[in-house]
């Protein structure tokens, strides 16, 4: 039996990727959650039990904390986190599409002659991203992802991609090394707003079910992990 699994979720904001990500902490095999908030955008996460949420603002952050959880060193998260010691079995980034950012402003800021990046730095910045993103996948936790969407279009079909928001490169790699890529969508239907998790690839959309367990559209007025997790850890 699996005993975990990871995850990156994809949409465009206000969607709800950041309230059904911290629902991880409603599942017995994905709680305690820690939930890294690159964002700084947390205020949608009101349904209790809560995770445990940590504002990140600089990469060192992530490194560190990602050494903490791997060497399983729970006072000294604590400590780093000022939060109180937890046995984590997830770990959230909400989101790596901004966390990317802050980590390509850092390389540019490494080279002293550059105000704007240039492809070396691109280059540098997507290289990292691969690394830490493989490394916490490799950790014995759920780990899961949020991303904005980056629209593609293709000039012989005309026809528009949606794919996760990230350099083409990095997001060709991370969607390889990811179990479940789900998009997330909104639609009114029959007057009523309902949120969408797509699994399957599609000719206009990103998505993957490695684990072959979720049906390809999932709906609801809200979305909750343990749909997934039930499935995918069954």
């Amino acid at each position: 039996m699996r005993t975990k699994f990871n995850c990156l979720v994809v949409g465009e904001a206000g969607v709800g990727k950041t309230a059904f990500a911290a629902t991880l902490e409603h599942c017995e095999q994905t709680s305690p959650c820690l939930f890294l908030d690159v964002d700084q955008g947390t205020m949608s996460v009101v349904e209790v039990p809560k995770p445990t949420i940590v504002e990140i603002s600089t990469w060192e952050q992530v490194g560190k904390i990602h050494n903490l959880l791997r060497a399983q060193s729970w006072d000294k998260l604590a400590e780093l986190t000022k939060t109180e010691p937890k046995e984590y079995k997830s770990v959230v980034i909400d989101s790596g599409t901004e966390l990317e950012y802050i980590l390509r402003q850092k390389v540019l800021s490494e080279d002293s002659s550059r105000e704007i990046p240039e492809q070396q730095h691109y280059l540098r910045t997507q290289e990292r991203m691969r690394r830490l993103y493989r490394a916490f996948r490799d950790l014995p936790l759920t780990f899961v992802v949020t991303a904005g969407v980056r629209e593609l279009k293709d000039d012989i079909s005309g026809i528009t991609k949606h794919s996760p928001d990230f350099q083409p490169a990095l997001c060709k790699d991370i969607v390889r090394m990811t179990d479940l890529v789900l998009f997330m969508d909104v639609k009114n239907e029959d007057k009523e707003w309902v949120r969408i998790l797509q699994t399957h690839l599609s000719q206009r959309v990103i998505a993957r079910d490695r684990s072959q367990t979720l049906d390809s559209i999932i709906k609801g007025e809200k979305l909750y992990f343990a749909d997934i997790v039930k499935r995918v850890l069954a």
